[in-house]
């Protein structure tokens, strides 16, 4: 009510706080950096559309093996009889040639077969005595046969099968009518509407849930095409006091990085934990050369991960540690990685943020561990050429909104581009369809070093 006197802070501030412009900061300060889930497949730019939603790739056998010897008789002599253990019999052939572990060589002269489990009668090459004891693994290296020679027993190869499948992914942003006419004090993105914030916080949270599914992932046993699926999402209102957001459809989920590895790949664990030692990474090569690994790696982790190797290799001295650029395919990206060279292997030792994020992986192994991944992100495939080693399997956009991968489905009746319904708000929500697929896992390592 009017009054005499003069106007001054105190009787403005009294009629409402709000008539008084405050003193706040038009940028809000991000201390979370959810934006820094960088999407691990952009360094390679792999991604390949799906016509159904689970995908397979195919891995060719080994065409040497190794034996393994049980039980043997007559060791020192020129001719020695061992028994292979069950999981190595099978492939070995009369006329093959054996490399025993003190280099001697050894012809097949006779392979019988019993319940599954194959022994050999072999003779020396040489006429110098063979030596194999149990345990002994014997490289089946070449073969040698006689003058006017038979058809040797014919060996089968055969492929293994890997699948994985795809996993729908969705946010939604919505506002009433009067909010989003209003505008707040603050900006984002050069904007001062509440739904502009909102929209760029959700579109990052789409893109870190699936960096992680990519990464820390597992693949369901459900499968859309389950009649009875074991994991389904429930209808909206169930009960009173649902709200699922679901339609009572089968739910999959797509596997990651780390379990690829946990089932196809190798796992190591450092003997002690916290400081990296010379051991382990001799022990990290030869595990991938045992495996006919490619010499050259992209070696990512969490920064807790890479403290390790970091205060390892600034021990050396002069170890030919250096940083550069992260090179693939012949492009430049602006990702600065530490290379060594070492035992002919080629290793660039780069940051992956999202395992740095305190609350997504912080509790688990994968936050403390390496990954070597194949450098160029390639795999070498029958008949010559390669193929990606990693690459996004997706269903390509079905909305007249979004990206080749991302739908938008614009809702409400005040939506400024599309606008429908009587509902008096706006709406954006987005679904993706999105799987991960690695190739060539035998050649990907995990080592935990923390």
């Amino acid at each position: 009510m009017a009054s005499t006197g003069l106007i001054n802070k105190s009787y403005v501030s009294a009629l409402d706080p709000l008539l008084d412009t405050r003193e706040i900061n038009k940028l809000v300060t991000d201390i979370y950096n959810e934006d820094e889930l960088t999407d691990i497949l952009n360094y390679a730019d792999r991604k390949m559309p799906s016509i159904q939603p689970f995908y397979s790739t195919y891995v060719d056998e080994s065409l040497f093996k190794l034996a393994a010897a049980d039980s043997v008789s007559n060791s020192g002599t020129v001719t020695v009889t061992t028994t292979l253990t069950a999981a190595t019999s099978g492939t070995t052939r009369p006329n093959d040639l054996i490399m025993c572990t003190d280099g001697n060589t050894g012809w097949v002269y006779s392979v019988a077969t019993s319940s599954g489990v194959d022994t050999l009668v072999i003779k020396s090459v040489s006429g110098g005595v063979l030596t194999i004891t149990s345990a002994d693994q014997l490289s089946v290296y070449s073969m040698a046969v006689g003058e006017n020679s038979a058809s040797p027993v014919n060996i089968r190869y055969g492929l293994t099968r890997y699948f994985n499948k795809l996993q729908i992914f969705r946010e939604t942003s919505k506002i009433t009518d009067v909010q989003s006419a209003a505008t707040v004090e603050v900006n984002f993105q050069g904007q001062n509407k509440w739904f502009y914030k909102d929209q760029w916080e959700k579109t990052v949270k789409l893109k870190g849930n699936i960096n992680a599914a990519f990464w820390g992932g597992n693949m369901s046993n459900t499968s859309f095409a389950d009649t009875n699926p074991f994991l389904v999402d429930q209808v909206t209102g169930a009960s009173s006091t649902a709200n699922n957001g679901g339609g009572s459809g089968a739910v999959q989920t797509t596997r990651g990085v780390n379990q690829y590895i946990n089932l196809y790949g190798n796992s190591l664990v450092n003997g002690t934990l916290g400081t990296y030692q010379k051991t382990n990474l001799d022990n990290a090569q030869d595990v991938l050369i045992s495996v006919r690994a490619p010499k050259d790696y992209l070696i990512v982790g969490s920064s807790k991960a890479l403290r390790t190797t970091d205060t390892y290799f600034k021990s050396l001295g002069s170890s030919g540690v250096n940083s550069v650029r992260l090179v693939i395919d012949g492009k430049e990206l602006d990702m600065t990685v530490n290379k060594v060279t070492y035992g002919g292997f080629t290793m660039n030792f780069m940051l992956m943020p999202i395992l740095d994020h305190p609350t997504l992986f912080s509790q688990t192994t994968m936050a403390k561990s390496l990954y070597f991944l194949p450098y160029n992100n390639k795999v070498k495939v029958e008949g010559g050429g390669s193929d990606a080693a990693m690459r996004v399997r997706y269903f390509p956009k079905q909305s007249v909104y979004g990206n080749d991968m991302i739908n938008e489905i614009h809702s409400g009746a005040y939506s400024p581009v599309n606008p429908n319904g009587g509902a008096a708000n706006v709406g954006v929500d987005w679904v993706t369809t999105q799987g991960f697929e690695a190739l060539g896992v035998q050649h990907f390592l995990r080592q935990q070093v923390v």
